[in-house]
């Protein structure tokens, strides 16, 4: 890679533009993580069948 900005790599980005697409992909990537971690921690308090003491 020689970081020209104007080479167009194999999917059509710019290098610049390739960072970018990459940058928001990571950001969809933690904001899914975060509300799959909500997810699964309200399931875990919320399910019937781990109550076993009622």
């Amino acid at each position: 890679m020689s970081g020209d900005p104007d080479k167009v790599y194999p999917t059509g980005l710019t290098f610049a533009e390739a960072e970018e697409l990459h940058k928001h992909i990571i950001e969809g990537t933690r904001a899914f993580g975060v509300i799959a971690l909500f997810a699964h921690f309200f399931a875990a308090i919320f399910s019937p069948w781990l109550h076993l003491s009622q």
